[in-house]
């Protein structure tokens, strides 16, 4: 409780900003959110943008912009300690561009059937793709809930539907989730709060995932909530790694022209000059307003039963 009192007071206190650092840092200010959540209701109506009441609205989003929201998300299965992540630790290649979880520490986790952003902006499908880690904050301990009556192996179980938030926090930079589950059979929130983990990947409940009021409801309701410390970090390693493998494919492809032109012999080192071009150009691969696209890919890791991937198709 005292906790979210005080997040809930350091965003408030924090002033908004509104310079962009997000190649450099992961983090975005209000009106690359705005951005970003045009682009994340554009291309997946699923998504849309809500208000807030008067006494809940800040300054620094529009007033029909406060949050996002998806609603009635199913979610037919629990988790329990035998799920377990696919994540290869070290590949920094991918578009997950995670570290060595083996000597971190840090959270695996893996969801089926999503997908990824094309070169063009669009979304394409990557089956099996690898979700990225997020790490816990030591400082925040006292925070997390741990849920002592996990249960169920993966199997069918009654019906959940979850409803999911995207705020922004001033403090951290980055956006915020929310995710609210309700009972499939009476429509009413999950109670207690907490058995909200059951559907939770078991790493991220027991170090990440805290019990927060939502705050821009007029009537509060507690729901589950990652803590967004981590979030720039890791944001900015998707993004990076993602460039790089844009730029791989680039500079495969100009090869591949190149040889088809020139012949066998001058290939190789055409291929080394391309590469230098696209290490040029890293920075500009990837655009802003595609970031909320990719941080609903990585909640699909956090909650792989609730079924997101629904939304991710065009």
């Amino acid at each position: 409780m005292l906790h979210s009192t005080f997040s809930r007071l350091r965003d408030y206190l924090t002033p908004a900003s509104h310079t962009s650092t997000f190649a450099l840092t992961g983090e975005i200010t209000p009106e690359e959110f705005v951005q970003a959540g045009d682009y994340l209701v554009y291309k997946f109506p699923t998504w849309s943008w809500a208000g807030a009441p008067a006494s809940k609205r800040v300054r620094y989003l529009p007033d029909d912009k406060q949050y996002l929201v998806l609603k009635h998300a199913p979610c037919r299965q629990r988790l329990d300690e035998a799920f377990a992540g696919c994540w290869e630790p070290g590949d920094e290649e991918g578009w997950e561009g995670g570290e060595n979880t083996a000597t971190t520490g840090k959270v695996e986790a893996k969801v089926e059937h999503v997908k990824s952003i094309a070169d063009s902006g669009d979304v394409e499908d990557e089956s099996d793709d690898e979700i990225p880690d997020m790490d816990d904050e030591e400082d925040d301990d006292e925070a997390i809930i741990h849920d002592s009556s996990r249960k169920g192996k993966g199997v069918k179980t009654p019906l959940r539907y979850y409803n999911l938030y995207l705020t922004y926090s001033t403090y951290f930079k980055v956006p915020r989730s929310f995710m609210s589950g309700f009972d499939g059979s009476t429509n009413l929130p999950l109670h207690p709060p907490a058995v909200m983990f059951e559907d939770i990947a078991p790493d991220y409940r027991e170090k990440t995932v805290t019990i927060e009021p939502f705050p821009s409801l007029e009537v509060p309701l507690q729901m589950a909530s990652v803590h967004p410390c981590k979030h720039a970090e890791t944001m900015k390693r998707i993004f990076d790694g993602m460039a790089r493998r844009k730029a791989r494919r680039d500079a495969e492809a100009a090869g591949t022209a190149e040889k088809a032109a020139l012949g066998e012999e001058q290939e190789s080192k055409e291929g080394e000059e391309w590469e230098q071009v696209a290490a040029e150009d890293e920075d500009g691969a990837l655009r802003v307003d595609q970031y909320l696209v990719v941080f609903v890919k990585f909640l699909a890791g956090v909650v792989p039963g609730v079924e997101l991937d629904y939304t991710m198709g065009i």
